[in-house]
């Protein structure tokens, strides 16, 4: 079995828009082995939101069709994020209709999760247990 990767933005930019043949020749092989888990890898939260941001902002791929996508790569058998539960949490709140960014839903899923106390402007974030 191999080494870990960490795969960055541009990476799994390449592979899910395909849009530079050489890089997606390149890369596709790795997330095919990803899928199955006979390659590991860890995507940190960072890259998942700037992946999500740069597809929806920069390539203008509709929001909850790239948080289906994000969704199923951090599904991948080898994806073994510490943060995969969270990660998913803050996708599912995002998808219902929040009317929050994926970032908000990420920082309320780990406030939760960390028994922490929201403090946040914010006033679309729900069940922040305080605000200032």
């Amino acid at each position: 079995m191999s080494t870990k990767k960490i795969p960055d933005t541009n990476v799994i930019l390449r592979y899910f828009l395909a849009d530079n043949q050489e890089q997606y020749r390149k890369i596709s092989p790795f997330f095919s082995e990803l899928r199955d888990g006979r390659q590991k890898a860890i995507i940190p939260a960072e890259v998942i939101l700037e992946t999500f941001y740069v597809l929806t902002k920069v390539y203008s791929v509709p929001p909850k069709e790239v948080a289906t996508a994000l969704r199923e790569l951090i599904l991948y058998k080898g994806v073994e994020n510490k943060d995969k539960r969270l990660l998913l949490e803050a996708l599912n709140r995002f998808e219902q209709g929040s009317g929050l960014s994926l970032l908000d839903c990420l920082i309320w899923v780990k406030s939760e999760a960390y028994g922490c106390k929201l403090l946040t402007f914010d006033e679309k974030l729900p069940g922040a247990p305080e605000r200032t």
